[in-house]
């Protein structure tokens, strides 16, 4: 079962403004839920929104993250941004922290309606759910401030963010090419099969249709059509005014050094992270590190002919972790 829900966000944490975040809380059979159920709470990237992790493309099946972790027994919370999707767009200007403090409130709301059993209808209170983050691209830089600065997840997944440096490269795999803002209006974003970002996004076995859809006009997508997983806007909406952009060195070397908790990392075989081998080093406090590479993937796992794998390896480190790191 699905329900999509609108989360009142408190002015106190919107910087005095009244706004609304949108989720899509996907929960197994009751019967599957036991004692202490995994509840992820999952945020896309730039440029996309909560139904990334929920895919439902017409003629094909199996696309869907949030139907695998389901189908395990967890309950799956595919979690806006504020500005994207079908969350409220700010009229002031949020930076990196102030949307990670929106998503932490998210989740404190979605964690109270569980324990309480008023999130759903049906649903019956838990009283000990485990909840796990996973970000992502974008999404990883700000599960990155949400658990360093709230620190309210038992484990957070990075996938396909870097802790240490986020590169994009071109089409040839080779060469870095310039951040999302220095492409928009290009001709070369008109075709999404011949888009810069082609290689680094697809693996060259997804089916060309889902690559030209999905990279159309990519990140802006102004004045082209928008895939229902996709967005025009960055997290944030149109006034977002980060501190910086999410590419280069040193985006969130302080934050990643205090996360405290397992960290598990993800990157496709072509992906923008330029060594991941050494992204545990980006994460010095935490006391559990699992790291991999998805084969046959480029940097949107979910789109990959091998996004199963992912998947799986997500809900056995999770279960790992709930069994390895008890609550104190």
């Amino acid at each position: 079962m699905r329900q999509e829900l609108r989360i009142a966000i408190d002015p106190a944490d919107a910087k005095g403004e009244n706004l609304t975040v949108t989720v899509t809380v996907v929960i197994p059979d009751p019967a599957m839920i036991g004692d202490q159920p995994l509840v992820w709470f999952a945020w896309p990237g730039g440029g996309y929104n909560r139904r990334y992790y929920d895919l439902q493309l017409p003629g094909r099946s199996g696309y869907s993250q949030a139907e695998y972790h389901t189908g395990q027994g967890s309950i799956f919370v595919a979690c806006d941004h504020i500005g994207v999707g079908g969350s409220d767009i700010p009229q002031g200007a949020f930076n990196h922290a102030d949307i990670a403090r929106i998503n932490a409130a998210v989740v404190r709301k979605v964690l109270a309606g569980l324990a309480d059993g008023t999130l759903i209808a049906g649903l019956p209170a838990l009283a000990r759910p485990f909840p796990i983050g996973m970000g992502q691209s974008y999404g990883g830089l700000l599960l990155t401030h949400l658990q360093a600065e709230h620190g309210l997840l038992r484990g957070v997944a990075m996938l396909g963010w870097s802790g240490i440096c986020t590169q994009v490269k071109d089409v040839s795999g080779s060469q870095n090419v310039a951040p999302p803002a220095d492409l928009e209006g290009t001709e070369a974003l008109r075709d999404g099969l011949n888009h810069p970002y082609r290689r680094s996004f697809h693996f060259d076995d997804v089916p060309e249709d889902i690559v030209a859809e999905d990279l159309l006009g990519y990140p802006a997508r102004i004045g082209v059509p928008v895939p229902a997983w996709g967005t025009p806007f960055m997290p944030g909406g149109p006034n977002f005014a980060p501190e910086r952009g999410p590419l280069g060195p040193n985006v969130v070397t302080a934050e990643a050094a205090a996360i405290e908790v397992p960290v598990f990392i993800a990157n496709g075989e072509i992906d923008v992270c330029p060594d991941p081998l050494m992204e545990p080093s980006a994460y010095p406090k935490s006391p559990d590190i699992t790291t991999m590479i998805l084969p046959s993937a480029s940097h949107m796992h979910n789109f990959a002919s091998t996004r199963e794998i992912l998947w799986k390896r997500l809900e056995n480190w999770a279960s790992g972790i709930r069994v390895s790191w008890p609550a104190a």
